[in-house]
């Protein structure tokens, strides 16, 4: 009979619901099918994915993990140089040209074009646009910024205009780049009034004859620059201004008193027999003409300069400079020193997680560690290290951060320990409390009565018990880590704040903040998206680790 009870009793099945233990490997269920032994990482798993925000976390996080340690590899420039010197000859045909070189020649009195000999002034009419240089033989003008402007180039008292347009657009309107003074006739008898023949020569290579329309394009050039004088040269004896019907500002400069003179309403008087010069400025421009009085004068000028022959008198550029928009080329666009965005990004994904993860690491261990102490131990070393907690919890975070920082000076490492300090107490008092709890089990009371070393008891029995919650916080604490890490970097308490580190970014890029979007949006979604995907991780976890929760 008792052999009986015992087999009956062994083909029992387990209530629904009930777990099994490991000894009940063999143990069968009412349908005479073996029962599967309980595993906790199998439980984890199955509740962890029912969390399904958290399940996108999650693979966004190992993305940004993969990211961060094939960035150097994988970004499309280096991140550290402008993206000008690294363009294949195929990407600068296609988004044309930042830079261009002008070649030019001097046009003489007697209509000769000679090679120069000497370098010019040169002056952008807005260095916001373009800037420019000269040399012997050529004009180089670099864009900066899209707009429209000139380049003033002057040698003595001769000024000629390169128009250029910076833009994605087609070329605005033309403008006035050189003036051309020619004497009525061959020579004049002295005391003759001198009449001068002027023409304007446009941009797009017309010439204006009609002193009304060049007073017209002169209006449009004022209200597109703004007036000003930008001429290289200087005007040599009398001066007279005069406002002629349908022509502003004609500026007569008398280079030769003794042989001509220029009255105060304009008029130019030949006073003796000789070659006079001179200077007519309009506008800006400005040229000079040889005026021969008398007969004998004929033939004894020496050529002088008068104008400047360009290869041509306007170009297009395209504001490669800095700050290119978002492109196929520049996913995020470029920066202020015309760094590629999306490869700082990229590569801002590996400091940027690192000062997360091993600040966190080590606030951890160490806040775990005292955390365990004070809650095993309890008495003076638990109300020592809850008050000292207490006291670094009183401060806001950034702001404890900056002390250490301001104490120790900037730097990457710094930053790391600055952020591993504010992270200490948090786990300790944690870490603390979950600890006190677990030292009243029954199986620590155990280990106890039977003589268990402490520290084997706080790191074998207790340590366990607390794990979920460690790394419950260490997961979101990250995050926190992370903005943090950018704070400081963005305040200039990271070292090198050309490095590219998403915090560094976004304060060299504040400065332009009202005029461009994409340096600071960029690296700043970088942040929002990277901090969002650990928090809702760790929410995740702690659902998936509660026990409290069912299925």
């Amino acid at each position: 009979m008792k052999n009986k009870s015992e087999k009956q009793a062994k083909s029992v099945s387990p209530l629904p619901g009930e777990r099994t233990t490991p000894g009940d490997d063999h143990r069968e269920n009412g349908g005479g099918e073996k029962e599967k032994p309980y595993s906790p990482f199998k439980d984890f798993v199955k509740k962890f994915s029912k969390q399904k925000m958290a399940l996108i976390a999650f693979f966004a996080i190992a993305i940004i993990i993969v990211v961060a340690i094939l960035a150097p590899i994988i970004v499309p420039f280096d991140p550290t140089v402008d993206v000008l010197s690294q363009y294949s000859q195929e990407d600068q045909d296609q988004l044309g040209d930042n830079r261009i070189n002008i070649g030019y020649q001097w046009v003489l009195s007697d209509g000769s074009v000679v090679e120069a000999t000497r370098v010019p002034m040169v002056d952008s009419g807005n260095r916001r646009v373009v800037n420019a240089r000269g040399s012997a033989d050529s004009i180089t003008a670099t864009a900066v910024n899209e707009g429209e402007t000139f380049v003033a180039v002057s040698h003595e008292n001769v000024t000629n205009y390169l128009r250029i347009v910076v833009t994605q657009s087609q070329f605005y309107r033309p403008i006035l780049t050189a003036v051309e003074v020619t004497p009525g006739k061959d020579y004049f008898a002295p005391g003759e009034e001198i009449t001068l023949e002027i023409k304007g020569h446009l941009s797009d290579g017309e010439v204006l004859e009609d002193r009304s329309e060049i007073a017209r394009v002169i209006e449009e050039m004022e209200e597109l620059q703004g007036s000003q004088d930008t001429t290289g040269g200087r005007i040599v004896g009398q001066q007279v201004e005069t406002v002629e019907e349908g022509v502003l500002g004609i500026i007569f400069g008398n280079m030769d008193e003794e042989i001509l003179t220029i009255e105060e309403d304009g008029r130019i008087i030949a006073a003796q027999e000789g070659v006079g010069t001179v200077q007519v400025s309009l506008g800006g421009l400005s040229t000079v003409v040889q005026i021969p009085v008398g007969p004998t004068a004929l033939g004894q000028a020496e050529p002088i300069v008068t104008a400047f022959q360009f290869q041509e008198t306007e170009a297009q550029l395209v504001d490669l400079y800095k700050h290119q928009p978002p492109s196929t080329l520049h996913f995020f666009g470029t920066d202020h020193q015309n760094r590629d965005i999306f490869s700082r990004v990229l590569v801002g994904t590996r400091q940027t997680l690192t000062i997360g993860f091993v600040s966190v690491i080590l606030g951890a261990l160490l806040g775990t560690t005292l955390g365990l102490i004070a809650g095993y131990y309890g008495g003076r070393i638990d109300s020592l290290l809850t008050r000292a907690s207490d006291v670094l919890l009183a401060f806001p975070g950034v702001l404890l951060a900056i002390a250490v920082i301001a104490i120790l000076g900037p730097g990457i490492i710094n930053i790391i320990f600055a952020v591993a300090v504010f992270t200490v107490p948090i786990f300790l008092r944690i870490v603390r409390s979950s600890a006190m709890s677990v030292k009243n089990m029954t199986y620590v009371e155990a280990a106890k009565s039977i003589g268990v070393k402490d520290y084997v008891i706080i790191f074998r029995h207790i340590l366990p018990g607390t794990l979920s919650v460690i790394i419950v916080y260490l997961t979101m604490r990250i995050g926190t880590a992370i903005i943090i890490g950018a704070v400081l970097s963005y305040l200039g308490l990271g070292g090198d704040i050309t490095a590219p580190e998403w915090g560094a970014m976004l304060n060299a890029a504040k400065d332009n903040s009202r005029n461009v979007f994409h340096p600071t949006l960029f690296p700043g979604l970088a942040i929002v998206m990277t901090v969002l995907a650990f928090n809702l991780l760790g929410d995740g976890l702690r659902d998936a680790l509660d026990p409290k929760l069912k299925d």
